[in-house]
C-alpha cells in the first residue's frame, strides 16, 4: 500500500509544480502577462510536441473512429477555453488560492460522471462532500480582518468555477473515449486535436497570432521550453497517477492526489520564496497562511466524502 500512496503523492507534487510554472509564465516570462501568447503555446506548440511523442509511442498507428475524434476535438476546444480563464485567474491571484479553488473539479465530476459515463448516482455523503468543498472555495475569499469577502477573490472564484467546469468536461470526454480505446491512442488523438485547435486560433484570431509572434521575438525559447516541459510534467503526473491506480483503489489514489496538491502548491511556494527571493510574490501573513491551511483541510474532508461516500 505504501508504493501507490507515494506514487499518488508524487503525481500531486508534479501537478503542483505545473501550477507554479504556469504562474511564472503568466507573471514573469511573457510581457504584460499576455495570456493569449501562452494559450497559443499551450495549444499549438504543446499539441505538436505531444503529438510527435505519442505518435512514436503508438508506433504511428493512427487508426481511430471519427466519432471519438470529434469528441476529443470538442474536449480540446473546451480545454482552450479553460486555459483562458485559468491564466486570467493566475494573473490576478496567488497560486495557492487558485489551487484550492481547483478542488471544485471533483464536485463537477460528481454530477457529470453519472450523466455521461453511466456511473452510479450521487450518495448523500458525496453530496455533502461537494457542498463542503464548495464552501471551502467560497470561504477562502473571505478576509477576516476586513470582515468582508474580497471582490478580487470573488472574481477569481468566478473564473475558477468556469475553469473547473470546463476541465471537468474535458476529463469526462477523455474518459468516455478511453473506455473503448487504448490510453496512449486516446492521448495521441487528444494531442492532435489540441494542435488543430491551436492552428484554428492561429489562423482566425489575429490578436492571438500577434501576441504569439511578439512572444517569439522577446522571450520565445524560454517560454516554449518551459511550457513544453510543463506539459510533459503534467502528462507524466497522469501516468504516475494511473500507475498508482493499478495498485490501489482509484478512489484512494484520486483522494490523495487531489488532497495533497494544494498542500504541495503551498509548500513549493514557501521553498521558492526561501531559495529564490526575487521570484517571491506579495508577502502572505501568518493569519492568511493559517486560513489557507484550514481551507485545504476542509477541502480534503469534502474530497474524502466524494471519493469514499
Amino acid at each position: 500500500m505504501l508504493i501507490p500512496v507515494l506514487l499518488a503523492v508524487a503525481a500531486a507534487t508534479m501537478y503542483a509544480a505545473t501550477n507554479h510554472i504556469d504562474k511564472y509564465l503568466i507573471s514573469r516570462a511573457v510581457k504584460n502577462a499576455d495570456y493569449k501568447a501562452l494559450i497559443m503555446v499551450s495549444t499549438l506548440i504543446a499539441g505538436l510536441a505531444m503529438s510527435a511523442i505519442y505518435a512514436v509511442v503508438c508506433n504511428f498507428q493512427l487508426a481511430f473512429d471519427w466519432q471519438s475524434i470529434l469528441i476529443l476535438f470538442g474536449a480540446s476546444a473546451t480545454y482552450a477555453i479553460a486555459l483562458f480563464f485559468y491564466f486570467q485567474a493566475l494573473k490576478q491571484d496567488d497560486t495557492t488560492i487558485v489551487a484550492i479553488m481547483f478542488q471544485l473539479i471533483p464536485v463537477f465530476m460528481l454530477f457529470l460522471s453519472p450523466l455521461f459515463l453511466g456511473e452510479q448516482g450521487i450518495s448523500h455523503i458525496q453530496l455533502i462532500g461537494g457542498l463542503i468543498v464548495t464552501l471551502a472555495a467560497i470561504l477562502v475569499t473571505y478576509e477576516p480582518d476586513k470582515k468582508k469577502f474580497s471582490k478580487k477573490r470573488l472574481k477569481t472564484l468566478a473564473m475558477m468555477t468556469l475553469v473547473s467546469l470546463t476541465f471537468a468536461a474535458w476529463f469526462i470526454a477523455e474518459r468516455y473515449v478511453n473506455q473503448n480505446h487504448d490510453f496512449n491512442q486516446t492521448t495521441l488523438w487528444s494531442s492532435i486535436t489540441l494542435l488543430i485547435v491551436g492552428i484554428i486560433i492561429f489562423v482566425f484570431a489575429k490578436s492571438y497570432r500577434k501576441s504569439f509572434f511578439r512572444m517569439l521575438k522577446s522571450n520565445g525559447p524560454k517560454v516554449i521550453g518551459l511550457n513544453v516541459f510543463n506539459e510533459f510534467l503534467n502528462t507524466f503526473g497522469g501516468v504516475v497517477s494511473n500507475l498508482a491506480g493499478t495498485m490501489a483503489s482509484v478512489a484512494l489514489v484520486s483522494f490523495i492526489t487531489q488532497g495533497v496538491q494544494p498542500f504541495a502548491v503551498m509548500l513549493i511556494g514557501i521553498i521558492i520564496a526561501k531559495l529564490f527571493p526575487k521570484l517571491r510574490g506579495p508577502k502572505v501573513s501568518k493569519k492568511e497562511n493559517a486560513k489557507r491551511v484550514i481551507m485545504i483541510i476542509v477541502c480534503a474532508i469534502g474530497l474524502a466524502c466524494i471519493e469514499f461516500g
